[in-house]
């Protein structure tokens, strides 16, 4: 489609933006929402096979009904149309700025661990949201996953390759057999999906593989495995990661789907316990360099060491009050009597109530 085509009635070609799995993408502007910028996804499937093309179609179709179905959130680009015009079919999403986490490992290189927690605790909810209503993304990886300009918050994109159980068997096609059904991109998808059975925490898997590139700059795919662990040897390419975040990492990423996290709640558990413990140490660490004690940088219980600086508090204290007592106290002197006189009442006047009012924009006046 070339700039300034019209497709739909409404929609005004842009540019494009690329190519990938089964269609090319497009910044569009809508006329009906004076001119805002949207993405339309135009299915490309070349094929002889009526099977193979009603099944890329259902693909195509099955991302419109799932994203239909989960609604709008604030992390995943909403539904705007789909259509089909001159046997073309066409898909209309909300338009994110931002740049994909791939382009930002690319272009940055590493990231540190705490960049990581942070992008964990950001996306994690999503996929979270997403499997509770039943679906599968299937192809999370770091370009599929983008951080929003605005507000730089991370954006999961392209649910192409979702499974999820909104037609009933007897309106789907077999999808069991063949390569169109089975999505998966090398390095970051888990055996059991490649033959064809994904679980949720499929999902997990590839997000793992997504932190690793991220910590290494290295895609997964081109990282061995350790011979006796079977572990991705991916800890000694990152930037000093400590063991609690490189052991959810791994548990992530598990061969075995039966090893790895069941849900992306007992991942978010370990991470929040992970920042009271980065917290902690980072606590413990002014506290030593305040109190500007030669205290060597060993494993001291933090218990223990609490205690013996309310010990160490207490008695300074303490030595204080005495000296100031014993010391510093004034000669007895017979106070003087004095008339006291009544106090008086000051006027006073209430506050002044406040007069002005709250305006509330409507939501239809936000900007999408």
């Amino acid at each position: 489609m070339k700039p300034s085509m019209i497709i739909g009635q409404y929609y005004k070609i842009v540019k494009k933006l690329g190519v990938g799995g089964f269609g090319e993408t497009y910044i569009a502007e809508d006329s009906r929402r004076l001119g805002s910028q949207c993405v339309i996804k135009k299915l490309i499937f070349k094929s002889n096979n009526q099977d193979e093309l009603k099944k890329a179609q259902e693909l195509f179709y099955r991302e419109a009904k799932t994203l239909m179905n989960l609604g709008k959130h604030d992390q995943i680009p909403y539904l705007i149309a789909y259509f089909s015009e001159d046997q073309e079919f066409y898909l209309v999403q909300e338009y994110i700025e931002g740049d994909s986490l791939e382009d930002e490992i690319s272009s940055r290189g590493k990231f540190e661990e705490q960049e990581v927690i942070e992008f964990l605790l950001g996306i994690l909810p999503v996929l979270e949201y997403i499997h509770k209503k039943q679906v599968i993304h299937r192809d999370i990886k770091p370009s599929n996953i983008l951080r929003r300009d605005r507000d730089k918050k991370f954006i999961l994109i392209d649910f192409g390759g979702v499974k999820a159980p909104l037609l009933s068997s007897s309106q789907l096609p077999n999808l069991s057999g063949g390569n169109l059904t089975k999505i998966f991109t090398s390095g970051y998808t888990p055996k059991e999906q490649m033959d064809g059975y994904p679980e949720f925490n499929s999902d997990i898997y590839a997000l793992g593989m997504t932190v690793i590139n991220a910590l290494t700059g290295i895609e997964p795919k081109d990282i061995s495995r350790n011979s006796s662990t079977k572990l991705l040897a991916w800890r000694t390419r990152a930037n000093n990661v400590g063991d609690q975040l490189a052991a959810i990492i791994d548990r992530m990423i598990q061969e075995n789907h039966t090893d790895r996290y069941k849900n992306v709640e007992e991942i978010l558990e370990d991470l929040h316990h992970l920042e009271k413990t980065v917290v902690t140490v980072s606590l413990v660490s002014v506290l030593r360099s305040a109190i500007n004690t030669q205290i060597p940088m060993v494993n001291i219980p933090l218990g223990k060491f609490l205690m013996i600086l309310v010990m160490i508090t207490g008695f300074i204290w303490g030595f204080n009050l005495l000296r100031a007592i014993v010391f510093d106290s004034p000669p007895h002197q017979k106070p003087s009597e004095s008339p006291i006189p009544n106090p008086s009442p000051s006027p006073s006047s209430p506050d002044p109530e406040n007069e002005g009012g709250i305006f509330l924009r409507p939501d239809n006046l936000k900007k999408n």
